[in-house]
C-alpha cells in the first residue's frame, strides 16, 4: 500500500522535485496513511472517521480534500493486502518529537471514536502504535481522554 501512495504523493505533489520538503511531506504521508488504516481496520470506513482523517489534513498538514480523497482510495485497494507498520513506526521514532507523537495519536483516537464506537481491534492498533513509536502509557491514556472528551463537545 505505500508505495502506491508514496508514488501518488511524488506524481501528485511534487515531492520528488522538492527534496527540502520530503521529509515533512514523509510525515505527513504517515500520519495520514495510518489513520485511514485505523479507519479500515473494523472493516467499515465510517464517513465520519473520513471527516475527521480530512479535518487532521487540512489543519496539520493544509492538503486539500480532492488529494486526501484519492489517497482514501488508494487506501481501500490495497486493503487486502498485507501491511507492515514498521515503515511507519520507523518513520515516527526517527522524525517525530514527543509532541508529535502524542497528536498523531490523539488523532488515531479520534478516528476511532468518531463513529461512536471503538471497536476493539481500533484499540489494539492504537494500542501497539504507541508501543512502537515509545509513547509513554500516560500519554497513550491522556490522548483517549482528550479525543473522547473533544468529540463529546462538539
Amino acid at each position: 500500500m505505500i508505495t502506491k501512495i508514496i508514488r501518488f504523493f511524488e506524481e501528485n505533489l511534487q515531492l520528488a522535485e522538492q527534496p527540502s520538503h520530503q521529509q515533512e511531506s514523509q510525515i505527513e504521508l504517515t500520519c495520514i496513511a495510518l489513520l485511514i488504516e485505523l479507519a479500515k481496520i473494523d472493516q467499515t470506513i465510517d464517513e465520519r472517521e473520513l471527516n475527521i482523517i480530512r479535518e487532521v489534513a487540512n489543519k496539520k498538514f493544509n492538503i486539500a480534500n480532492e488529494k486526501i480523497d484519492e489517497i482514501i482510495e488508494l487506501a481501500k485497494e490495497e486493503a487486502e493486502q498485507a501491511t507492515s507498520l514498521y515503515q511507519f513506526t520507523d518513520l515516527v521514532n526517527t522524525r517525530y518529537s514527543d509532541d508529535m507523537k502524542y497528536q498523531l495519536v490523539l488523532s488515531m483516537w479520534k478516528v476511532a471514536f468518531a463513529d461512536g464506537e471503538v471497536d476493539k481491534y481500533e484499540e489494539h492498533l492504537i494500542r501497539k502504535i504507541s508501543e512502537l513509536i515509545y509513547l509513554p502509557h500516560v500519554k497513550f491514556m491522556e490522548a483517549k481522554f482528550n479525543a473522547q472528551k473533544g468529540l463529546a463537545s462538539r
